[in-house]
């Protein structure tokens, strides 16, 4: 398959590659659409150590799915499907009480430490677990899902903070996750808005 290769830092090489091989809970997912985090541009110029080379990035993106796992179910060949970015154990003390993403033992798509590797999405497959897809409804385009994780992010970001809909919120950074909470304040009725970021633009 192709893929978007990080071969060292400030090098990326679009090249063949070997398609990812699926445990039997997996599915091999043949990428539709794909985001660039933000945390996929320190990536590249190594500032985070997470992104460590020979790495694919990615993990905002959504396909179809290509072909399953022996051991998986309820999902078959030719689902739109989205997934989360983290890859967690589905039966520990924090996932079960809804905190996944402190989940011992957790990786990360398309993220590469001295713990773990995981290829990510900038590839024409990417395998993942059965546990964390989700269906993509018929009106929603495979560009929509991809953003799914950076929205989860931003709602969530909305719902630990404590404010009414008439005060001033004030939201620090106007990237993709701030952009996507600026909207959501707007759904949630917010009129008082301030959005700052070093970048004029």
């Amino acid at each position: 398959m192709k893929a978007l290769v990080l071969e060292s830092y400030m090098n990326l090489q679009y090249e063949d590659v070997p398609s990812p091989a699926i445990n039997e809970d997996e599915v091999l997912v043949k990428v539709k659409a794909v985001g660039i985090c933000g945390s996929d541009v320190h990536g590249l110029d190594g500032s985070t150590g997470r992104r460590i080379p020979p790495i694919i990035m990615g993990h905002e993106a959504s396909g179809v799915i290509q072909q399953t796992g022996t051991g998986v179910a309820n999902w078959k060949i030719g689902d739109r499907v989205t997934f989360d970015s983290t890859i967690y154990n589905p039966n520990d003390w924090y996932s079960k009480h809804g905190m996944y993403n402190l989940s011992d033992g957790r990786i990360v798509l398309g993220v590469s430490t001295e713990e773990f590797k995981r290829n990510g999405a900038f590839a024409e497959f990417v395998a993942v677990p059965q546990h964390i897809l989700y269906r993509i409804p018929e009106n929603v385009s495979f560009t929509q899902a991809a953003l799914v994780e950076p929205a989860a992010v931003a709602m969530h970001a909305i719902n630990i903070s404590p404010f009414k809909a008439s005060d001033v919120v004030i939201v620090l950074g106007a990237g993709m996750v701030g952009m996507f909470v600026v909207q959501l304040l707007r759904i949630k009725g917010c009129e008082n808005i301030i959005a700052v970021d070093l970048d004029a633009h």
